[in-house]
């Protein structure tokens, strides 16, 4: 085993090996000696700088396993609003985050402005705090950009929402959680991001047709259960209670069933497949009443299903994600001249993404959907879409995005199609909430 210099010793080698060389030229062992311990100073460097990349790598490895289900055994809190676990930092000290999403579009369909334009996605701000020992509170406010009409003279407004306010109640009795205020629904996967998380450009046709253009989030209760099972596996299941103006642009929480509360459950399973990968399956439902008299109901079905692996060699550098969610509707709806009217529908979407280097991640996915409101559109209206896109992260806080998308519809009144070219760039400023674990690394 060679000597070892002690690291504060470095710079004083460093700046007498010069002044020790002058000298050697008379003395061959001086010389050698010299040599010797030129050699080891930069043996020693380079040590340290390989520990260094070695401590950056294992505190992303670390973060990166913290958000997982699995490691966890519940999420932590993120910026999904989903976790159970016990608030990051301080009691009353709470996390202050600010993300930006910013876009911009290039569309075949030159007569709708609101796709060729840059634009303002969402601009977020997230508060978080443990707000006592069993408990964590959560305040997220946002800003965000609409075109009145995109047909029409450009008008750009922008409106300040409250995206999510509650309280988590991490750690009752029973393996129990229970959360209290405005939140997103547990209904799928895709419905728990925000808009600076979604893994593409834009959310899948399906999620919007069904759940709204954002996504649902309700003001309600939510209770969550870690269900005990022999197989000694991850499996949860959260039961919601909320009101249904939360989802005003909800095709079936929303309009006319307004003033009705609406009923959602969501159970889901995690598990490991072997050492490189983690599977999770999950199946939603949602029920209400569609008109103002609750004679008419509506229901919507979900499943979905997660797959992530690594590569054992290269686990930061390699990875795979495959993502698929399916809905399927059944609603009652007042027509003005033929009553009440039954309608179903269905819709999908499902994407592969691929890591290729450390920073650099390439996907495809595909989507499909009908439309559940018979109010705005007809019954055999539907839409579909291809896209394929490019995703680098700088660094866990800044991301660029490239995505190239294909539309095709039969609704009255559009295009058969349309082509664009779509970009994304996200960042974030203040503290790092945990991303959801399969979105990056």
């Amino acid at each position: 085993m060679r000597p070892a210099i002690p690291l504060f010793l470095i710079p004083l080698v460093l700046g007498l090996l010069p002044a020790a060389a002058v000298g050697a030229g008379e003395d061959p062992a001086l010389t050698l000696t010299v040599e010797r311990l030129a050699r080891q100073v930069e043996e020693l460097e380079r040590d340290r700088s390989k520990d260094r990349q070695r401590i950056l790598e294992l505190e992303e490895r670390l973060a990166d396993l913290d958000a997982s289900p699995a490691a966890a055994g519940r999420a932590q809190l993120s910026s999904s609003g989903v976790g159970r676990g016990g608030g990051q930092g301080n009691l009353l000290n709470p996390e202050i985050t600010a993300f930006v999403d910013l876009g911009g579009s290039l569309s075949s369909d030159g007569d709708n402005r609101a796709r060729n334009r840059f634009n303002l996605r969402e601009a977020e701000i997230d508060f978080r705090a443990a707000i006592a020992p069993q408990a964590d509170g959560v305040l997220v406010v946002a800003i965000g950009e609409e075109i009145e009409d995109p047909f029409g003279a450009v008008e750009v407004s922008r409106e300040f929402e409250l995206e999510e306010a509650y309280v988590n109640f991490h750690t009752l009795p029973w393996d129990l959680a229970f959360k209290g205020g405005k939140f997103r629904n547990a209904f799928g996967r895709n419905n728990l991001l925000h808009t600076h998380d979604l893994p593409q450009v834009t959310r899948p046709l399906a999620v919007q047709a069904f759940l709204g253009p954002e996504g649902l989030a309700t003001v309600g209760g939510s209770l969550s259960w870690l269900v005990p099972n022999p197989w000694e596996q991850y499996v949860e299941w959260n039961a919601e209670f909320v009101n249904a103006d939360g989802g005003e642009e909800s095709p079936i929480l929303g309009g006319a069933a307004a003033d009705n509360p609406g009923f959602l459950s969501h159970l889901k399973l995690f598990s490991d497949v072997g050492d490189t990968g983690s599977l999770e399956l999950g199946t939603s439902f949602l029920y209400t009443h569609t008109s103002e008299d609750r004679d008419d109901t509506g229901y919507l079905l979900g499943a979905d299903l997660t797959y992530l692996w690594r590569d054992p060699q290269q686990p930061d550098f390699r990875s795979l994600l495959l993502q698929g969610e399916l809905f399927w509707s059944k609603t009652d709806f007042a027509h003005d001249t033929a009553g009440t009217i039954r309608d179903d529908n269905w819709g999908f979407y499902a994407f592969g993404q691929y890591q290729f280097a450390q920073n650099w991640f390439a996907g495809l996915r595909y989507d499909y959907t009908e439309f559940p409101n018979l109010g705005e559109r007809r019954r055999d209206d539907s839409e579909w879409g291809a896209s394929a896109y490019v995703s680098w992260y700088l660094n866990e806080a800044l991301r660029l995005r490239l995505e190239y998308q294909h539309l095709g519809r039969d609704r009255e009144g559009e295009g058969d199609s349309e082509d664009a070219l779509l970009l994304g760039l996200s960042f974030l400023i203040g503290s790092h909430p945990g991303h959801p674990y399969w979105v990056n690394r």
